[in-house]
This record gives structure tokens, C-alpha cells and sequence, in this order.
């Protein structure tokens, strides 16, 4: 969990578009990812990207599977589930076996956009930061987020300029988030865009 006194505001871990560093609205945010085959039944691991997985990921439950490249989703319905250490055990309807979900590796476990759930104020989902312009206090573009690193302390933007570099969302770093106005507004400390 963030600290409150240290972070800007937290990124949902989940809820996340696998749909690049544009800024139009993606049709279906990330809840998951697909890591790999479990046993002889189809099991898959899934790496859980939401903060809702009971909710996200129970018996019945419709989603869709596909791969960041932007082509369009397969719906599958959610016959099994199970918890895996720090991931979760499903088995999707027309895929058991073995050799099934080995196909299935790799892919995303997706839900529609509009069922995102509201977060807090200073909490962002990471498509909504991606493709904001990144501007110093003077007013200085010096890039754009192109990704998002979760490192448990506090999250860390991936910023493109002239070269990368990363900017923790700390209240001591980023001073401002106007999605309105597509911009991060930083105060950075020496070394931190020119290193």
C-alpha cells in the first residue's frame, strides 16, 4: 500500500490498457496476464493486474483474452478459479487440457473500459498517464510517459525526452497530475532528467 505521505498518488496496479503510450481511451483495460500452463487441466497461472480479483475473476465471470498488439479480443468465460500464491489458478470454458493452455500463454485477461472502477482521488490508472506530456515547474517539456514500473514503495514513471529516465511519483517529485490537460508537472531534483 502507499504511503500517504510519501507518494503523489498510487497507479492501480491493474485496471491497465496494453494499448501503448497513445492517450485515446482503451477499449478494454488489463486485469491480468496470462504467465503460463498449470498441470494437466488446463490451469493457467494468471499475474493479477487489478485491485478487484475476487470481482474481476469469479466462476462465470465473462472476459476477454488478448495480446497487447491491438488485435481484437476473444471473449472466454471463467469456469474455474483457484488461488496460487501470489497468483490465481483459472480455467477457462473450451480450453482444457494441457496443450490449450499452453496456447493461451502470454495473453492478456481483459474486461470492457466502462467497467473501471472509480479510484480515489490521486490514483490514476496507468493508461490514463501514458502519453502525458511531462513538464518541469518552469514550464520545460522534457517528455512523455511512455510506462509505468510498480516497485512497491511507490510507483515510478517511465519518461521519454531527449533520453529516458525515470521520475518516482513522489509528493516531493511531482507536483502536479492535470489529465484535462494532459501534463505531469515535476520538480526534479538534480541529475534526475540531465544524469
Amino acid at each position: 500500500m502507499s504511503d500517504p505521505e510519501n507518494d503523489f498518488g498510487r497507479t492501480a496496479p491493474g485496471d491497465e490498457a496494453p494499448n501503448g503510450p497513445d492517450r485515446r481511451a482503451p477499449e478494454f483495460i488489463s486485469i491480468g496476464r496470462i504467465a503460463r500452463a498449470h498441470g494437466v487441466l488446463g490451469e493457467v497461472q494468471i499475474e493479477v493486474h487489478t485491485d478487484f480479483p475476487e470481482e474481476r475473476f469469479a466462476l462465470g465471470t465473462s472476459v476477454w483474452l488478448g495480446r497487447d498488439d491491438g488485435d481484437t479480443p476473444s471473449p472466454a468465460t471463467i469456469r474455474s478459479v483457484r488461488p496460487h500464491r501470489d497468483r490465481l489458478l483459472v480455467i477457462f470454458e473450451g480450453h482444457s487440457g494441457r496443450e490449450a493452455a499452453e496456447h493461451l500463454r502470454g495473453l492478456y485477461v481483459l474486461a470492457p473500459a466502462d467497467t473501471a472502477h472509480e479510484l480515489p482521488d490521486d490514483e490514476y490508472y496507468a493508461h490514463e498517464l501514458i502519453g502525458l506530456e511531462v513538464v518541469t515547474l518552469d514550464g520545460d517539456a522534457v517528455g512523455a510517459v511512455t510506462g509505468l514500473l510498480e516497485t512497491g514503495a511507490s510507483d515510478v514513471l517511465r519518461v521519454r525526452g531527449e533520453r529516458e529516465f525515470l521520475v518516482p511519483m513522489s509528493r516531493a517529485i511531482v507536483v502536479e497530475v492535470d489529465l484535462d490537460a494532459g501534463r505531469i508537472v515535476i520538480d526534479p531534483p538534480a541529475g534526475l532528467i540531465d544524469g
